[in-house]
């Protein structure tokens, strides 16, 4: 039995008193929570590895319910800005992924991994499309590098079967954009895509300890077939498993009604489906995920950097929809890092709304914790800090300029943090990061992985042939008349 004690730190428990221990105790029992309480209430067993958390404020690990691990690599390119999402995908996402080559995924993945960690992210859902001939072996590539990292991870294998002729006619107007760029396919038949998903399910479900789960992914209403949709439903069922999809919400017209309302008509809304994004939903739209219970994700940095829309998050949670937060590609955010996206969502809520109480700092770390684990179907083993769950927990040090003062522990974990304050990962109860040094990448391995991240890149750009520099963009200024 390996015991470890974080002693003499806040811990904030979100658990459903939502207690708040000035000073407190965890102990952790191999991979769960045995006790936590306040200091001198528990009792610390001889042998037990001690972590002083003084000057720190322990939470649970923080869960991403949506984001794309291996476009790492295609972070920063000027390609990337002052596109609409679909041009961005056909023109800069879509061949920079087939140009991946094998050891590109591992690097991608690592450095995801590295990067979530350091921001005291503990659990994430990949919505996985790179490499996409060569689904089984990018799998293995990928899960091998959760399973050494001891990151919690939710493997979705994205999947495109289907191209509408509208989406098809779009897709021509987009490429025609960029006709230097090596354009991509990443449609498949069907039944190549269930049966790659099967044997990924088989191989690598419940694997590394049960901290990797792999999810059907059909990409959403336009690129995925009713037929996909239900297999995917089946499988997540039947493997104890979520579901998930991209629930962009733009106009669903060979339905003639939303994809919500197309999907409710379907029987394809259930409690094991976690919808993402979830932009323009009508009230109508909200009542039926609310009835089937499912789960949704808010993407507030990638939504704003493309101009997609947002969530009507106040309405869907006062519906009492299960809502979470996601990073989304990082390519189109910038950055993996949950604590300032938090502070994003709450304050475009805020002005959106003019009411300054439209989102609480409690709330968008409810979404961040508890409410993320119920939104991948975990609440009951992650998400807060109680006796007897999955011992995920971050530590958070309030001794930087930007914490002092830290009068209220949400606002100032909300509102003040950069990212960098964290200092401990604790996963499954397994130290991964502790005094900001990772457990299981030496320093030196840690640097050449930025410096072969970034030569790979390169490369993957130059083989896409896609845009990697641009004249300087100044703002465009309106004339009178």
């Amino acid at each position: 039995m390996s015991l470890t004690a974080l002693v003499n730190g806040a811990v904030m428990t979100m658990d459903p008193e939502r207690r708040v221990i000035e000073s407190g105790t965890i102990l952790i029992e191999d991979q769960h929570i045995s006790a936590v309480g306040p200091a001198g209430t528990v009792e610390l067993p001889e042998g037990a590895r001690i972590i002083d958390a003084g000057g720190m404020v322990s939470l649970p690990g923080l869960i991403n319910g949506h984001t794309h691990a291996c476009q790492s690599l295609l972070r920063g390119l000027a390609s990337n800005q002052d596109r609409r999402v679909w041009n961005w995908l056909i023109n800069v996402v879509h061949p920079g992924l087939t140009a991946y080559r094998p050891e590109d995924i591992t690097v991608a993945a690592r450095l995801y991994c590295v990067e979530a960690i350091r921001s005291g992210m503990t659990c994430f859902v990949d919505n996985h499309d790179a490499w996409p001939d060569q689904t089984l072996m990018a799998g293995k590539r990928v899960m091998d590098v959760y399973a050494e990292a001891g990151v919690r991870a939710m493997f979705g294998r994205m999947m495109f079967d289907q191209m509408p002729d509208w989406l098809w006619k779009e897709t021509e107007e987009a490429m025609a954009t960029d006709p230097g760029v090596v354009h991509a396919d990443l449609w498949h038949p069907t039944d190549a895509l269930l049966n790659d998903l099967e044997k990924l399910i088989r191989a690598y479900n419940g694997s590394a300890g049960g901290r990797i789960q792999v999810w059907p992914a059909p990409t959403g209403v336009a690129a995925a077939s009713e037929r996909l949709m239900r297999a995917s439903q089946s499988l997540a069922r039947d493997n104890g498993t979520m579901w998930t999809i991209h629930l962009v919400q733009g106009p669903a017209a060979e339905h003639g009604s939303t994809s919500i309302q197309w999907m409710a008509g379907k029987g394809l809304l259930d409690s094991r489906l976690l919808a993402s994004h979830c932009v323009n939903v009508t009230r109508n739209d909200i009542a039926l995920l609310k009835a089937a219970d499912v789960r949704g994700c808010t993407q507030i940095a990638s939504n704003s950097f493309l101009a997609m829309g947002m969530a009507p998050v106040p309405d869907l949670l006062h519906a009492g929809v299960t809502l979470g937060m996601g990073t989304d590609d990082v390519n189109c955010n910038g950055s993996v890092n949950l604590l300032s996206d938090m502070k994003t969502l709450a304050l475009a809520h805020r002005i959106l709304r003019d009411d300054p109480s439209a989102l609480t700092p409690e709330k968008v770390l409810e979404m961040a914790t508890i409410d993320g684990a119920r939104m991948v179907g975990m609440e009951r083993e992650i998400g807060s800090i109680e006796v007897g769950k999955r011992a995920d927990v971050v530590l958070i040090d309030l001794r930087h300029p930007q914490m002092t003062p830290a009068a209220h522990l949400p606002s100032a974990i909300v509102f003040q943090t950069y990212g960098n304050e964290v200092d401990t990962v604790i996963i499954d109860g397994k130290v991964v990061m502790q005094d900001r040094r990772l457990t299981w990448l030496t320093h030196d391995k840690e640097q050449a992985l930025y410096r072969n991240a970034s030569e790979r890149a390169q490369a993957i750009a130059r083989r896409a042939r896609i845009h990697t520099d641009r004249p300087w963009a100044r703002t465009r200024t309106p004339t009178n008349g």
